[in-house]
């Protein structure tokens, strides 16, 4: 029987990458989760948060085209859409939200560490952190332990964080990356960042 957690990981797969595909499968495999929800980010996020140009922006039609493949291929993977529909426009409400829809569930809560800059910006991050587990994702070849020793807003949460050395040789992987490809029209190197089917999808939508 699987556990009563729920794995969630947000984010603006723009597009879905191999990492965040392969993430996301593990995190279920290692927490023996009850289910693993993919949480996309409303487009405005883009713009007020990330200060994305308009062309950096992939459709968000066809990103959840992408996701809905990946999930069709992946058990026990959901996309919750409530932060696209405008239900939600923060993490803390979208984690409540969560929270109520599975009441006899945990909710974990997953981010890669080259967010920890930004944290302490987040809008109620102090009652994320006191109410939520969080799968703290080394990205960028981070050194977890040091981070969560060194930095004073993470040492003073530390026992929120769950630190995970997610390898598998996808580190260097990222939705940026992937862009840049598309804008080069380089398939090779698509190949190594994102799935096959991504980019069968990518092809159909004039993007490569």
């Amino acid at each position: 029987m699987p556990s009563n957690k729920i794995v969630v990981l947000g984010g603006t797969f723009n597009p879905l990458s191999k990492a965040h595909g392969e993430l996301i499968k593990y995190l279920v495999d290692y927490f023996d989760a009850f289910k693993g929800i993919l949480l996309p980010t409303n487009d405005n996020f883009f713009h007020s948060w990330k200060h994305f140009k308009d062309k950096s922006i992939l459709p968000i039609n066809l990103r959840l085209k992408i996701l809905n493949e990946f999930v069709k291929r992946n058990q026990n993977i959901e996309i919750e859409l409530l932060e696209v529909e405008g239900k939600s426009k923060k993490t803390y409400t979208s984690l409540k939200f969560l929270s109520e829809k599975y009441p006899d569930n945990e909710i974990l809560f997953a981010f890669g560490s080259e967010k920890v800059e930004e944290l302490s910006r987040w809008y109620r991050i102090e009652d994320i952190l006191n109410e939520y587990k969080i799968i703290l994702i080394r990205r960028n070849h981070d050194n977890l332990n040091y981070l969560l020793e060194n930095d004073d807003f993470l040492k003073k949460h530390k026992s929120s964080f769950i630190p995970l050395n997610f390898e598998d040789g996808l580190q260097d992987i990222s939705s940026t990356k992937i862009r840049d490809a598309l804008n080069n029209k380089n398939e090779e190197e698509l190949k190594k960042l994102t799935y096959n089917y991504v980019i069968d999808i990518l092809k159909e939508e004039g993007c490569l």
